[in-house]
């Protein structure tokens, strides 16, 4: 390999073509003397003969070389030179196309930064957006739920001071009710009393006139006939004051409290003494009724009263003293045959449908609300071409439905529309309402004057007939299972008897009341809650309260 000669150690070479050469061979020491074009390689005389003198190999004089390709460079250098100021420009302008492209790049930078920073605010916006919504519908919920709360809490509080004043007044009126019995019977104890003291003051006197007139046989003789009758007068009247002692005693130990609970609403009142039925209100029925006919008692003051021309429904309030309000329209070929109330909202009628041909009663209960909109209807088995069906309730809040002439007798859970019994008559058949005694037993009118009591297995308890009673009608006071019978006596005259569930006649005519000209059937008498008798000539609603009497 070829190297530049030490400084100092240079060998004089003879010159040739006019150049200097101070070039040696790295391994030999000895000056370059060729230039191998096979291996690119300068080589001194030593390497040429024994490394490079067969071909491939090709050896130039290197001075040749050396001018050869110094000629070359020196044709170059106007290109170099050339390229030289290029490569400046170029250096300028790719200077100005750095910068112009920084600048460029920086304007689509800065615009991404614009766009994506309008993107961000634009996210942002609508992020804070949707979180001043959800923020808003929170807050309104929240409103919406407290306003409910706040409502709910007031309905509570309104119906809690409702039910309140509504058992204050109950016991107010029994309480009064209690303070009229009270009265009665001290003004009575007073009035005997009195009466008995008269007799202490009066038998003293006695005493004392027989001994006077004891001690003159003329007095004796003429005053002892009137002494003698004075005693038996006194003797007479300390009986009947004693009688009376015992009545009153008797009647008081008859007053008895009776409470319950149907549906959750509580009921109390003073009963168990027959007294005295008085008058103290009457309600006309409006002439748009045509026909009017009680289908019963919803409540303690709603008579639900049906036109029997077009079945059109009406209900009286008898408490606010209301006329009649239709609530349910009629028609020609459906009508309610009785209503009573399952509970505080809902009311369960009976109906009768003209034509009806089903294998199964299933319009002929209806549960409604108080507002009279459809609940549902309830579905019983249909037996016989008569397909009219009576509904009361009993104290469970258990339906009890009868299809008339048949002898089954159903009791139906109204929760989930099942028969959980069926009571079986036997030899009789139904041929009116049907109404539920406390003890559970049932009230069926069996004919036209005559009613059977029932036990829950079918057993007949009681058979209540009488031939005054020429076309009847019987209404149950559920809690104390008195049954009072409203009848048509064979003249104009209607009359209530009150009977024992046992048949036994407690009091005749305790009502009576003139027959209407609007009167085409008989209605019942009803009994409320709260004690009152209402009864029903076609024209007028005549309502009753007892009196304790002595």
């Amino acid at each position: 390999m070829a190297s530049r000669f030490p400084e100092g150690n240079l060998v004089q070479l003879k010159p040739r073509k006019g150049h200097d050469m101070t070039w040696s061979c790295d391994k030999h020491g000895e000056p370059i003397a060729f230039y191998c074009k096979e291996h690119g390689l300068p080589v001194c005389d030593r390497c040429a003969i024994k490394n490079h003198c067969q071909k491939p190999c090709e050896l130039d004089d290197i001075e040749d070389v050396i001018f050869e390709r110094r000629r070359k460079l020196d044709e170059k250098r106007p290109k170099i030179q050339e390229l030289q100021k290029q490569i400046k420009a170029l250096d300028s302008k790719i200077k100005t196309a750095s910068a112009s492209g920084d600048t460029h790049l920086q304007i689509i930078k800065n615009s991404i930064q614009g766009a994506y920073n309008d993107k961000m605010k634009s996210v942002e916006e609508k992020g804070n957006r949707m979180v001043r919504m959800i923020n808003e519908e929170a807050d309104e919920e929240i409103r919406l739920a407290n306003e409910k709360r706040e409502k709910r809490i007031k309905d509570c509080n309104t119906e809690r001071e409702k039910e309140r004043k509504n058992i204050k007044d109950k016991e107010t009126k029994l309480l009064s009710d209690t303070k009229t019995i009270s009265e009665i019977v001290s003004k009575k104890i007073k009035d005997l009393s009195n009466k008995n003291q008269h007799l202490i003051n009066t038998i003293t006197n006695v005493q004392s006139t027989i001994s006077r007139i004891n001690q003159h046989e003329e007095s004796l003789v003429n005053e002892a006939p009137q002494v003698l009758a004075s005693i038996d007068e006194n003797i007479s009247i300390h009986k009947d004051v004693s009688d009376c002692l015992d009545r009153i005693q008797s009647e008081v130990e008859r007053v008895t409290f009776v409470e319950w609970e149907v549906g959750g609403e509580y009921y109390g009142k003073i009963d168990g003494y027959i007294g005295q039925w008085e008058s103290f209100r009457s309600i006309n029925i409006p002439s748009f009724v045509k026909y009017p006919l009680v289908r019963g008692l919803i409540g303690d003051d709603e008579i639900c009263v049906q036109d029997g021309y077009n079945k059109d429904m009406y209900v009286t309030n008898i408490s606010a003293d209301q006329h009649a309000e239709k609530v349910m329209d009629g028609g020609r070929s459906t009508w309610i045959m009785s209503c009573s109330s399952v509970d505080r909202n809902i009311i369960v009628c009976g109906k009768g449908r003209k034509d009806y041909t089903g294998g199964r009663l299933d319009t002929h209960i209806t549960l409604y609300d108080r507002q009279w909109k459809m609940i549902r209807d309830i579905s019983i088995p249909r037996n016989g071409s008569d397909s009219s069906v009576y509904a009361d309730v009993d104290r469970d809040g258990m339906i009890l439905a009868a299809q008339y002439d048949q002898s089954n007798i159903y009791i139906i859970n109204p929760a989930y529309d099942t028969i959980n019994n069926t009571i079986t008559m036997q030899g009789k058949k139904v041929r009116g309402e049907v109404q539920a005694l406390s003890s559970g037993d049932v009230v069926v009118k069996t004919g036209d004057n005559e009613f059977t009591v029932i036990s829950r297995s079918g057993e007949e308890k009681a058979f209540i007939h009488c031939h005054e009673w020429v076309v009847s009608e019987c209404c149950v006071d559920k809690q104390t299972d008195t049954l009072y019978i409203v009848h048509w006596d064979g003249a104009r005259t209607y009359a209530v008897d009150q009977m024992s569930r046992d048949g036994i006649i407690q009091a005749k005519k305790i009502m009576e009341y003139p027959r209407s000209d609007r009167s085409h059937w008989l209605s019942p008498c009803l009994i409320t809650s709260s004690g009152n008798l209402v009864g029903c000539d076609g024209d007028t609603l005549f309502l009753h309260k007892k009196a304790f009497v002595l």
